[in-house]
């Protein structure tokens, strides 16, 4: 099979949505699918598959279909004038099925396509901008749609709502590469590594460092718990959430890291933070499980996550997290101090995450994928 993956962000970058496509193209170049993945380019030098390959450190035999995109103009035009120019590239002309996590790509491709397409998303945009119900509705009732991969059930209802096939529908969570976490490494070695004290509990969270991601809420959870050391790993310069952190002393930030350097801080963890914060409900609507869930769940430590639908699909409470009420930040801090205080059900919790986290890889993940397609060209032919 040949899948062009169109893809509207200029790369290398470092938005999640960017790193989530690039795990995903290189996993099923793993299985053997052809991929190509067509990119916008600004004037200059195009991005190659190496020099994306070492960026993102993965490992597949991908190809770069690049297109000459001017940076002027706002952003939703270059995103629309991408699509179409995408869409009319060889590498989408040539494709089995033509693949994007992009809503202005998979409009256009209903309205100009005839070959099958497929459309990945972790959000009912419709929920939030209304006016978008009707062009999903139609695109996705286009004869030559294949289908929607979705990152979690949560958001599989809300297109089931909107009167989407259910066939065309298939939850495939994200990932993690077991490379990372595998052998785990000892929480004193970690430690020692970093240069974090072995003798007391520490807290870590890792992702974008900004406000929203609901950082704040740990900051007020780490002023109630003065003896408890929260690390924060991400950081890009000195924004908000520095500079609320600055003047506790029980609070590190460290600046953004390579994936070898995130996973030790992961293993240095007594437990792992999800911030439980309203933020996401208020920016877009509904909430989502982040790319960095999975990799807690690889390092074997126990989350302390938001009670929220998505978060439900993976996390249960007192099994292998704990989960507070989102905006709460003292009856966070309270059941932070409650499981920090019990060393077995720390270990307890710890490796029911570690379970929860086999069948979530990457590759898995690529299998799931590759299988609905083939299976939705099968029902077509």
């Amino acid at each position: 099979m040949h899948l062009a993956y169109l893809f509207d962000r200029v790369l290398p970058a470092h938005e999640t949505d960017s790193e989530q496509a690039l795990r995903t193209v290189a996993a099923l170049a793993r299985r053997g699918v052809r991929v190509t993945l067509v990119l916008p380019h600004p004037p200059g030098r195009p991005p190659t598959a190496d020099a994306l390959r070492r960026h993102y450190s993965v490992e597949g035999d991908f190809e770069v279909a690049p297109i000459p995109t001017p940076l002027a103009g706002q952003d939703t035009v270059r995103k629309w004038s991408h699509a179409l120019r995408a869409l009319r590239s060889s590498a989408a002309r040539d494709a089995d099925v033509v693949y994007t996590r992009n809503f202005p790509t998979l409009f256009a491709a209903a309205a100009t396509l005839d070959r099958p397409f497929a459309y990945e998303t972790y959000r009912p945009w419709f929920d939030q901008f209304p006016i978008l119900r009707w062009p999903f509705r139609q695109a996705m009732r286009r004869p030559q749609f294949l289908g929607a991969v979705l990152h979690s059930d949560f958001a599989r209802q809300r297109y089931l709502a909107l009167g989407v096939d259910p066939d065309r529908l298939r939850v495939v969570h994200n990932g993690f590469e077991p490379s990372h976490f595998r052998p785990p490494m000892d929480r004193g070695a970690a430690r020692e590594a970093l240069g974090l004290p072995k003798d007391r509990p520490i807290v870590t969270y890792t992702g974008h460092v900004n406000a929203t991601k609901g950082l704040n809420v740990a900051i007020d959870m780490a002023k109630r718990l003065p003896d408890v050391l929260f690390v924060i790993v991400g950081s890009r310069g000195r924004g908000l959430v520095e500079r609320l952190a600055e003047p506790l002393a029980n609070v590190r930030v460290e600046p953004w890291a390579p994936m070898e350097t995130v996973a030790t801080h992961l293993f240095a963890a007594d437990v792992l933070l999800q911030p439980p914060s309203r933020v996401p409900l208020g920016l877009i609507g509904n909430t989502v499980l982040p790319m960095k869930l999975f990799l807690y769940l690889a390092a074997g430590r126990p989350i302390l996550a938001p009670r929220s639908p998505d978060t439900a699909e993976l996390l249960r409470d007192d099994d292998n997290a704990v989960l507070v009420p989102p905006g709460d930040a003292v009856a966070a801090a309270e059941a932070l101090r409650r499981l920090l205080a019990d060393p077995e059900r720390v270990a307890r919790l710890g490796a029911a995450a570690f379970a929860t986290s086999e069948g979530l890889t990457w590759d898995a993940r690529a299998e799931k994928i590759e299988r609905f397609l083939c299976d939705s060209l099968s029902r077509r032919s």
